[in-house]
Parts: C-alpha cells; structure tokens; sequence
C-alpha cells in the first residue's frame, strides 16, 4: 500500500467522534475509522470498569492484578526450600499459589521435604478437588485469604522453631515483635498476633483471612503454631517468612532484651 501524503486530523469524544481524511483513498479511511471505532471502545470499556470498581460492583476474584500459571515443579521446589531454610519440619507446614483460575495446594500428610510435582493437589475457587489427593487440612485458610487479597498470588503457612518460640513469649494483639530489623520493618511491622485456633478449623480459616482482609497485611503470627505470609510471588512470600524469621530468632535469643529500632526511624525504612 503506498504511504498517504495528507496529514490526517483525528477528533475523538466519548459521545460522538468525527474523523477527517483529505485526500485519502477509500482504503485509508476505512482503516482508520476501524482504529477510531477501537479506541472509542476502549475508551468505553475502561471507564465503565472503573466506575463498577468504584461501586464495588466486581468482586474481588475479578480484580485479581495477574493470573499467574506456576508450573508444578516450582511449586515443589519452593516446597523443598522451605524444608531447607528450617521453616518447617516434619509434616507441618503448608503452601498454595495461585495457577490461572485454580490454585496448587500442598497434599496432607506429607513432608514439604518429599512433595513431588505428582503429589501436588489442584482444586477450583470452590476447594473442590480436581486433580490429586487429600489437600492440606489448611486449604480452607488458604482459599479464603487468596479470595479476600487480589493482589496475592501465592500463601504460606510456616511453623519455624524460633517463630513458634517467639509467638510463646508474646501475647496475642496487632502489633507483637518489636522492630528489631530494618528488613523485618519494612516487610512486616508491626505483626500481629492471633490467639491459638486449632489447627485445620474454620474458626483458624475464619480469623486469619479477616486479617488478611486488611490490603497492607503480608503476615499473621499464630500463637504456639507458626505464621502466614503472603506475596505476589513465591520470592516476596518467602523474602516475609525469611524477614520475620530472623526478627524472631534475635528475640527469642536476647530473651526479648535486644535494643529496637527508634520509632522515629521506623517511617523512613518503610
């Protein structure tokens, strides 16, 4: 097609939209008045989104920020990494992240050490299985965060000595270990605390996504049982477990004894 040798003059209005072609042929008007008539419903279709965000008129699930399709195999992998970094032991701990419109939980009764791509349960937005086994007996805590949070694409539910250690020493309220390091203030503080719910419960799964329900919260310390964080990603939830992990590890070590970061400083690293 030969380049045109007008200028071409474009008014576009959200009502009504003249377009001016001189001298085009009837093939350049016809493309352009296909891309005016595109743009205007563009247009359209992004102020008619923002005004039924604006009257709550999506729910949360539709807002979600990505759809992110993680395969399996990082799954486990993040999995195994959590066994490595003393987060978890035994069969305790759980995980789920978010793969397109399903989500990936860890099975029941297996180590995180041990679970294989194989091993990993998939259930719908409902919980309801549709590939593989016994979900964790956690999934509904899971589930129910990952519907409150549309930012969260992935959870964690880790049970590490120090953060049970610490959890012991604190009481239950929204704001427990103190700010005793810079990448624990900026990714977590202050940390609330939640009394101890038996694991597994509705009344756990209840609670922690009321918490969560709150858009700044990345993390929720259990009391005697472990800590829930949160990301976008399996790195910024593992960088929040990691973060706070270490924050408890300096408590429960100088006996809740150790100098906090002055309050006045805690602005300038968030």
């Amino acid at each position: 097609m030969d380049q045109p040798q007008a200028n071409v003059v474009i008014i576009v209005k959200l009502c009504n939209f003249h377009v001016s072609f001189t001298p085009f042929t009837e093939s350049h008007k016809s493309i352009f008045r296909s891309r005016a008539k595109n743009t205007l419903k563009y247009i359209s279709c992004t102020i008619n989104l923002f005004l039924m965000k604006e009257n709550n008129q999506i729910k949360a699930d539709s807002l979600r920020e990505s759809h992110p399709h993680p395969s399996k195999e990082t799954f486990c992998s993040f999995c195994h990494l959590l066994y490595d970094r003393h987060l978890v032991a035994g069969v305790g701990g759980n995980m789920a992240a978010l793969s397109g419109e399903n989500i990936f939980l860890t099975p029941s009764g297996y180590s995180l050490r041990e679970v294989k791509p194989d091993m990993v349960v998939t259930v719908n937005g409902k919980g309801i299985v549709i590939e593989g086994a016994n979900p964790t007996k956690d999934a509904a805590m899971h589930l129910g965060v990952l519907r409150v949070r549309p930012d969260v694409n992935v959870v964690f539910h880790v049970h590490g000595a120090y953060l049970v250690a610490a959890s012991v020493m604190l009481e239950p309220g929204p704001d427990t270990l103190p700010p005793l390091t810079p990448g624990f203030v900026y990714y977590a503080h202050p940390l609330s605390m939640l009394p101890f719910f038996v694991p597994g419960t509705q009344i756990l799964a209840k609670t922690v996504a009321e918490k969560f329900a709150e858009r700044q919260c990345r993390a929720v310390l259990l009391q005697n049982h472990g800590l829930v964080t949160v990301g976008k990603d399996f790195q910024e939830a593992l960088n929040v477990a990691e973060e706070i992990d270490e924050a408890a590890r300096i408590f429960v070590l100088t006996d809740g004894k150790a100098t906090v970061i002055p309050s006045k400083d805690l602005e300038k690293i968030r």
